[in-house]
């Protein structure tokens, strides 16, 4: 084995929910259904980058790797899928992303830089970073769209799987968020744009456009999803010129928070420290899985619990402060040391000559005495005089007259006066 060769990546953190800008939304993309289903594979591996503030995010495309085991069961389980895997992913490469620009003029780009499959490990894909604006850094696109791929990776149809992104692209207005409903309005020809349908197909008969466009894939996501779908064409005269579309998402049951918890750890975090079910789920939606939320969640209690510690500012809404702390990746701000300013320094003072130093060794001693002066002075005897004058004349002995001396409360200058000789 080369010692060059590239180690595997590890499998990313598979998002439960996708994100594409809403001009991604809104382009023609000529994906079949498993070119479609490899697409949001890899938008599954990448974490966006949500807001300016945000710290939890991928700072170029990842090279994204999912084991061939793993793939087969995204894919439905069916290992036909992988025979013709190298056949598909030389169209998808190929594709063609086009969006139209509201001056009239229009982009073309590929969204994939590399597919590889190796039969004993698995896919390997990178996007295109022509794509980063669309993918990655969607604080500056015009919107975005979340996705949920489990309901998606149920539909076999890309008309079906097109339609549902079509009208999610309106689930942040406040009627789905009341109603749980949306509708949309779209002209023939934007539908045929965003299906990618193939010019002159179906333009004969009206009947035919509805069946293979509309009936067919609506049927399909009202019979595999939790959203029921439904339309109706709007006329001028008796020509069709274009539908009027509406997801119904009110079937879709509301999760208690005991089952939340339950399934999601990350989930059980939040509403333990306070949240509401809805906050949750959407701080949630915004991390790329269970460990990235845990994740910020500790960070963001770290930084709380700083913030009480230094006591300067009081956090009234902890919650609140929890909220932005998670999403926005707020840094641990550590208490500055209080440094004391420099002590001044003394100036530097003359030397003292001998003489200065013995008037000032005999003014302390004379404080000392001051300060004893209540300690009453014993009598010395005369046998004890001759003593200290001899130990006075010895060298040996002299130093221990200072300490009988002292015994007796006499200083050597007072004893001297008291018994000259």
């Amino acid at each position: 084995m080369s010692r060059y060769r590239m180690e595997r990546p590890k499998p990313p953190i598979l998002r439960n929910d996708v994100y594409q800008s809403n001009p991604l939304i809104n382009a023609r993309k000529e994906f079949d259904a498993l070119g479609m289903r490899i697409f949001l594979l890899g938008l599954r591996g990448i974490n966006p980058h949500f807001s300016q503030n945000d710290r939890f995010f991928n700072d170029k495309f990842p090279m994204l790797f999912i084991p061939t085991a793993k793939l087969t069961e995204l894919l439905g389980g069916n290992t036909v899928y992988l025979h013709e895997l190298k056949e598909r992913c030389e169209k998808i490469f190929d594709t063609i992303v086009e969006l139209n620009k509201e001056d009239g003029g229009f982009v073309l780009m590929h969204l994939f830089q590399k597919l590889e499959y190796k039969p004993n490990e698995g896919l390997y894909l990178q996007f295109d970073e022509l794509m980063r604006p669309y993918l990655l850094d969607l604080f500056e696109s015009k919107g975005y769209t979340k996705l949920d791929v489990e309901q998606i990776f149920q539909l076999t149809s890309t008309y079906a799987t097109r339609l549902v992104e079509l009208l999610l692209q309106y689930q942040n207005i406040s009627q789905f968020k009341i109603c749980r409903k949306i509708k949309r309005e779209m002209t023939i020809d934007e539908l045929r744009f965003a299906l990618n349908v193939p010019k002159g197909a179906y333009e004969d008969r009206v009947d035919n456009f509805r069946k293979k466009i509309l009936d067919d894939p609506i049927a399909e996501v009202n019979s595999k999803t939790l959203y029921e779908m439904s339309y109706r064409t709007i006329k001028q005269g008796v020509k069709v010129v274009g539908v009027e579309l509406e997801l119904d998402a009110s079937v879709v049951p509301i999760e208690d928070k005991r089952y939340a918890a339950a399934t999601e750890p990350a989930i059980g975090k939040l509403l333990e420290i306070g949240f509401s079910l809805d906050t949750a789920q959407e701080i949630f939606s915004r991390c790329a899985g269970t460990a990235d939320c845990l994740k910020r969640i500790a960070h963001a209690q770290q930084v709380l619990e700083k913030q009480k510690a230094r006591g300067r500012t009081p956090v009234e809404n902890e919650t609140g402060f929890l909220h932005s702390a998670i999403l926005k990746g707020w840094k641990v701000e550590t208490p500055r040391k209080v440094v004391p300013p420099p002590k001044p320094k003394a100036a530097k003072s003359k030397p003292k000559t001998p003489r200065e130093l013995i008037a000032e060794n005999q003014a302390k001693k004379a404080e000392g005495l001051a300060s004893k002066a209540s300690i009453p002075k014993k009598a010395i005897s005369p046998s004890e005089v001759e003593m200290i004058f001899g130990w006075l004349d010895s060298r040996s002995t002299k130093p221990y007259v200072d300490r009988l001396l002292k015994s007796f409360g006499w200083t050597l200058k007072e004893f001297l006066e008291k018994h000259p000789r």
